[in-house]
C-alpha cells in the first residue's frame, strides 16, 4: 500500500474538500481524487463520500482514520528523525536539470548566489532527460529538477514555478546566406528530440513541415555541442535560447528568430514532501530571486 495514500485520505479527511485538500498540499484536484480512488479500490471499501457540498467521511473511513492519521504522524516523525541522523543529507542539494544549467542564465546566477552565501552547503547536480527527471524526483533521487514546462504540467503532483522563457532561433554558418525559413526549403534543420522536449519539438517539426524543410532530431541538446556542430560541420541547429546566450555565441554564427515558438523553464518539487535543509534554502532563494525575473 502507497503510504502517500493514506496521508492524502488524512488530508482530504480534515478539509471536508478535495478542492481545498490540493490547493493545501499545491496538487491538482483531478490527481488527488484520482489516488483516493486507487485507495479505495485497494481497500475494497469506500471511505469518502461525494457529494455536490464537498465529501463526507463514510463510516469505515471514519473507523480507519485515527490509524491513518497516526500513521501521516509517524511517517513525520521517522523523516525528521532521519533527517536529524543524516546531516550531510540535510546539507546537500541533489539538482536536476533536463538541460546545462549553464544555458540557464537566471539560474546559473542564482546558484552561483546560493554556494556563496551558504559554504557549508553541497551542491550536486545532474543533467538528465525531463521524463527521467521526473521518475527521479518521485523516487526521492533528487530534491528539485529544471523542466520544460510541457513535462512539469504533465506532473500533476509537482509544485512548479516559471524561471523563465526563452526565444527560438535557428542557428547557422556565418558564411551561409538566407533571407527568412523559406531558404532552408529542401534542407535538414535539427530540432529537439520527441523524447525530450515533445511540445516543442511537434511545433517545430510542424512549422518546417510546412516549409519544406526536413526535420532531423538532434541527439544532445546542449548549446556548446551544438555550436560546435553548426560550426564544424555546418550543420542548421533549432535551439531556445536566452538574450545572453545569443550575444555570447561565436561571431561565425548567425541566428534567425523563429517567431511565436519559445521554450519555458520551471523548477519543480514534489508538492507537499519536505525537503533537505540545504533544498528548502535553494527553493526559497529561487522563489524570491527568478520569480520577479521571469515575470
Amino acid at each position: 500500500m502507497n503510504l502517500r495514500w493514506i496521508t492524502l485520505f488524512v488530508t482530504v479527511a480534515e478539509e471536508g474538500s478535495f478542492t481545498r485538500a490540493a490547493t493545501k498540499l499545491n496538487i491538482a484536484q483531478p490527481w488527488l481524487s484520482a489516488q483516493m480512488k486507487k485507495l479505495e479500490y485497494e481497500l475494497g471499501i469506500d471511505l469518502l463520500e461525494r457529494e455536490n457540498t464537498g465529501i463526507k467521511v463514510t463510516d469505515a473511513g471514519k473507523r480507519l482514520l485515527p490509524h491513518a492519521k497516526q500513521m501521516t504522524d509517524s511517517a513525520h516523525l521517522f523523516r525528521e528523525t532521519a533527517r536529524s541522523l543524516g546531516d550531510d543529507r540535510s546539507r546537500a542539494l541533489k539538482l536536476g536539470s533536463y538541460t546545462p544549467i549553464i544555458d540557464i542564465p537566471h539560474l546559473k546566477a542564482v546558484t552561483l548566489q546560493f554556494t556563496q552565501r551558504y559554504k557549508n552547503f553541497k551542491l550536486n547536480t545532474a543533467t538528465e532527460e525531463p521524463a527521467s527527471l521526473v521518475k527521479a524526483l518521485d523516487e526521492c533521487r533528487i530534491d528539485l529538477a529544471v523542466l520544460p514546462a510541457e513535462a512539469a504540467k504533465n506532473g500533476l503532483y509537482l509544485h512548479n514555478f516559471s524561471i523563465g522563457k526563452t526565444a527560438v532561433y535557428l542557428l547557422a554558418p556565418k558564411k551561409r546566406k538566407i533571407s527568412g525559413l523559406k531558404s532552408f526549403a529542401g534542407e535538414s534543420v535539427g530540432i529537439p528530440s520527441s523524447k525530450s522536449m515533445p511540445q516543442l519539438h511537434e511545433k517545430l517539426h510542424s512549422i518546417f513541415t510546412d516549409l519544406g524543410i526536413i526535420a532531423s532530431e538532434i541527439p544532445e541538446y546542449d548549446r556548446r555541442a551544438i555550436e560546435h556542430s553548426v560550426l564544424k560541420r555546418g550543420a542548421m541547429v533549432a535551439i531556445a535560447l536566452d538574450d545572453a546566450d545569443v550575444k555570447s555565441l561565436d561571431p561565425d554564427i548567425q541566428t534567425l528568430t523563429i517567431d511565436g515558438v519559445f521554450l519555458e523553464h520551471v523548477l519543480s518539487r514534489i508538492a507537499g514532501r519536505d525537503l533537505s535543509r540545504a533544498a528548502e534554502r535553494f527553493w526559497t532563494l529561487c522563489e524570491s530571486e527568478l520569480v520577479n525575473a521571469a515575470a
